[in-house]
């Protein structure tokens, strides 16, 4: 029999199919979903054992202690997949992929307005935030809303394939399947004639310069990045680019993007998107170019742009009742930006 363990036992259990990340193993199944609602099953249910039994043979080959990752259908959803050895024994990661691209703002309730100055020309702009913060998503969903006439040809590099983009003239390429790395594609969609790029993660040096040249060569690229906020996105670049390089960056950048999803952990609240931006400007890649020491005026050329900041954007979520100071207080708190009571 099944043991069902709820975080919230006022909610009866969600199905499977909604969870957005899994954990399972040979004891037990832990599941979450996409309002942060979370729940396990000892032991996993039939199929769900079964699954795990067929890629512990399948996968685990080699070594014990390299991790195996891969991309997985299962149960009508598309799965990324990481298989790893650990004191408790073999255990598999899973992430359940899209099956079809989220609408701006209908969806995700984000702002077009904000997104799409960010989004036209040619230029390199970044999609930031935590692990688990949408940032792949928006990027993904602003793309498609842009449509095959803006875009044009479209090449993608992905660690995996999130989702099939439609509309033709799309090469998509997934790192360890079609491509031996994010480096060696961008390099490709260049001699392709891709006029657009989407990079899915900016991870290490070589894959940094490689967008930036891109960029530098008249295409439009999109990537994501880890960063703190909008601004600390400037310096996490420079951090992984090569000298040489570090010079056009402030030139190469067209937008700056930043968010995170706060989610309260049932299904009576909507995840609240938490985000703040800026347009490069040639002010901004002024401030750039003068250095590390500049980078705080950045938040003023966000002010001077009209564009709310991470705590704006929360300040937006607690006086229309959706969430507490207490819940958004680390987005309300000075992380190298201007926070909201400076606006009043």
């Amino acid at each position: 029999m099944n043991t069902l363990i709820q975080t919230k036992l006022d909610h009866p259990p969600f199905n499977l199919g909604e969870a957005t990340n899994i954990y399972l193993t040979e004891e037990v199944l832990e599941a979450e979903d996409n309002y942060g609602r979370f729940e396990a099953m000892r032991p996993p249910p039939g199929a769900w054992k079964d699954f795990f039994q067929r890629m512990v043979v399948e996968k685990a080959k080699g070594s014990r202690r390299k991790a195996s990752n891969f991309t997985m259908p299962f149960n009508g959803e598309r799965y990324r997949c990481i298989l790893a050895d650990s004191s408790h024994g073999w255990g598999i990661t899973m992430r359940k992929l899209m099956s079809e691209i989220p609408r701006i703002q209908e969806d995700l309730h984000l702002d077009w307005a904000a997104l799409q100055p960010l989004m036209e020309g040619t230029g390199l702009t970044i999609f930031a935030g935590q692990m688990g913060s949408g940032k792949s998503t928006t990027m993904i969903s602003a793309i498609d809303k842009l449509g095959r006439a803006k875009r044009g040809p479209l090449g993608t590099v992905e660690d995996p394939i999130e989702v099939e983009f439609q509309g033709g003239s799309v090469i998509q390429r997934e790192v360890g399947t079609h491509v031996d790395s994010f480096e060696e594609a961008i390099k490709d969609f260049v001699r392709q004639y891709r006029k657009t790029i989407m990079v899915g993660e900016i991870r290490d040096p070589i894959t940094a310069n490689a967008a930036v040249l891109a960029a530098s060569l008249g295409h439009s690229v999109y990537a994501t990045l880890h960063a703190d906020s909008a601004v600390d996105i400037v310096p996490r670049m420079q951090a992984l680019l090569d000298p040489q390089l570090k010079p056009i960056l402030a030139t190469t950048l067209r937008g700056l993007w930043w968010q995170h999803v706060f989610r309260r952990g049932n299904d009576r609240s909507d995840p609240l998107p938490i985000y703040e931006s800026l347009s490069v400007t040639n002010s901004v890649r002024q401030i750039i170019s003068d250095g590390p020491d500049k980078l705080p005026q950045l938040m003023q050329e966000m002010h001077a742009q009209q564009r709310k900041t991470m705590a704006q954007t929360a300040m937006i979520h607690i006086n229309n009742r959706k969430a507490t100071r207490v819940e958004l207080h680390q987005w309300l708190e000075k992380r190298g930006r201007i926070s909201d009571e400076q606006f009043r």
